[in-house]
């Protein structure tokens, strides 16, 4: 396997937390899966949670090169795994563009603090 692109990303976490204020179920629907849903509103920080798999789904798609390929946000899903930390979950469109670009693997990093969630991916064919 060898590393053929990377992906990094910085989010605010008020600027995610604003959108959900804003655009409520709408916001969270297309953008998040039921299960990020659910996981997240479960948390003492919900607006974190969220923030931090932005920064994940735009950190992918910045690996993926398929910004205008029809990927839709709730095509990558970022799960935790006991045990391994967070990883990437890719389905429909964004599943097809991994494939076509020759893309088997997705290495996740991400942290956050009070105010900002910050994602590293590194895409291996």
């Amino acid at each position: 396997m060898s590393i053929v692109a990377t992906g990094t990303e910085i989010v605010e976490t008020v600027r995610i937390a604003k959108m959900i204020e804003t655009h409520g179920e709408q916001f969270l629907e297309r953008v998040y899966t039921a299960d990020e849903i659910e996981y997240c509103v479960q948390t003492a920080d919900a607006p974190g949670h969220f923030a931090t798999r932005w920064a994940a789904k735009e950190a992918v798609m910045k690996a993926l090169h398929c910004r205008r390929r029809g990927v839709r946000w709730n095509e990558i899903e970022v799960v935790v795994r006991p045990g391994a930390g967070h990883e990437i979950v890719l389905s429909g469109n964004a599943l097809q563009c991994a494939s076509e670009n020759d893309i088997a693997l997705l290495h996740l990093s991400v942290s956050a603090c009070r105010t900002h969630a910050v994602a590293h991916v590194i895409a291996e064919s």
